[in-house]
């Protein structure tokens, strides 16, 4: 059995000089029109430097088939530079929870695009995998990098070769 998505979190800061709607709208704009009524979308105030008011908003949507079509369509919209800076960072952007971490331009995608942040404007994204028995750190790192690589997604589930190439076998 490969690995497999099974949850996505997409969350931001909405600083007082923002209008939170924009921000719950960029933050939305990581997942697909298609499951935008299965995402679980929750505000939190809190304060930063100086007592400055910031609302984090946080975005979920659960359940292999949710989580597999959210991660291709973040996949999808990437541009190939993106894409291929992805996997070349793989490593560092999964822990040994097999958890995949990005940034996302939070500008871009407000404007409906997806790219990868190099600012401090971001939306966190975090795609946490299972595999049974257990998920492993580096068969969830080949399964991610393959279907980067490939770039053969089918219904949201990435169709990678083999079983044995996505485990790094």
């Amino acid at each position: 059995m490969m690995p497999s998505a099974i949850r996505v979190e997409a969350r931001a800061h909405s600083r007082a000089t923002e209008i939170l709607e924009r921000v719950v709208t960029a933050v939305l704009n990581i997942f697909p029109d298609s499951l935008r009524e299965k995402v679980v979308v929750s505000t939190t105030d809190t304060e930063g430097y100086g007592g400055l008011p910031i609302v984090v908003v946080t975005a979920v949507v659960e359940g292999e088939k949710a989580a597999s079509t959210t991660l291709s369509h973040i996949l999808k919209s990437l541009t190939e530079s993106d894409r291929e800076w992805l996997a070349n960072t793989l490593e560092r952007r999964v822990d040994e929870k097999c958890t995949l971490f990005l940034r996302a331009d939070k500008q871009d995608a407000f404007r409906g695009r997806v790219s990868l942040a190099t600012g401090p404007d971001i939306i966190s994204i975090q795609v946490q995998f299972q595999d049974h028995p257990r998920c492993q750190r580096g068969r969830a790192v080949e399964f991610i990098r393959e279907a980067i690589i490939q770039g053969a997604w089918d219904d949201g589930r990435p169709q990678c070769q083999s079983e044995d190439t996505a485990a790094g076998q």
